[in-house]
């Protein structure tokens, strides 16, 4: 990702978000939903367990970012969104 798309990324944060690719403790894999593009990054990037490089999240009419991507945005912008009501 481009600073560009980052800081695009980071300026979309408070839009609805769909994390898909989780792998839940019984084995299943359903979307988490509930979050916004802010907290969604967060939690792939801290939260989640180690079946995380196979999560992305899926935002807006188009938007989807892979587990690296949401890694790329928070290396720039995780303070800040941690800071910012999501």
């Amino acid at each position: 990702m481009t600073p560009e798309d980052r800081r695009a990324v980071f300026s979309h944060r408070q839009i609805a978000a769909i994390i898909e690719g989780i792998m839940q403790e019984d084995g299943t894999e359903e979307p988490i939903t509930g979050k916004s593009l802010g907290e969604a990054i967060l939690f792939v990037s801290e939260e989640a367990a180690t079946s995380a490089s196979s999560a992305h999240v899926i935002y807006g009419e188009n938007g989807s970012l892979s587990y690296t991507d949401c890694l790329s945005v928070y290396r720039d912008y995780g303070v800040a969104l941690r800071q910012t009501p999501n």
